[in-house]
């Protein structure tokens, strides 16, 4: 029992997450500074993930792309992963999803994120750097 109410509890929070994305002004993102980039000056492969997370809520996949490549391409995979987590562990009290997710696929995007990483601050790729607007 108290795991299904932290699995809703937790279904609220990302919903209210969402919602408070949404309604953010064109441009913005969750507000938080990327600290890599604050450090180093160098964009990581998350920067302009949350403003891509804006975009794609207002269904403006072209700005999210802009905002970021791989975060837009791999979110419909992370959401149904994790609703599907979320799922199982309401159903069976377990995670019975991961299991079976191929190897292959997870290193794939991981190796996909880091690439897209570096590329994005060579000036040759600079159309990976995430836009203002």
């Amino acid at each position: 029992m108290k795991k299904r109410l932290f699995i809703c509890a937790a279904a609220v929070l990302a919903a209210a997450a969402l919602l408070y994305l949404y309604l953010t002004p064109e441009g913005e993102g969750a507000g938080i500074p990327c600290p890599f980039y604050a450090v180093t000056g160098l964009y990581c492969s998350g920067c302009g993930a949350s403003r891509a997370l804006r975009s794609i809520l207002h269904f403006d996949f072209y700005r999210a792309l802009r905002y970021n490549a791989v975060f837009t391409v791999l979110f419909p995979f992370l959401g149904a992963y994790f609703c599907a987590l979320g799922v199982s562990y309401i159903r069976f009290g377990k995670d019975r999803v991961s299991a079976k997710i191929p190897g292959f696929a997870v290193w794939s995007a991981v190796v996909l994120a880091l690439v897209y990483g570096v590329l994005r601050n060579i000036p040759a790729f600079s159309f990976l750097a995430p836009t203002l607007i």
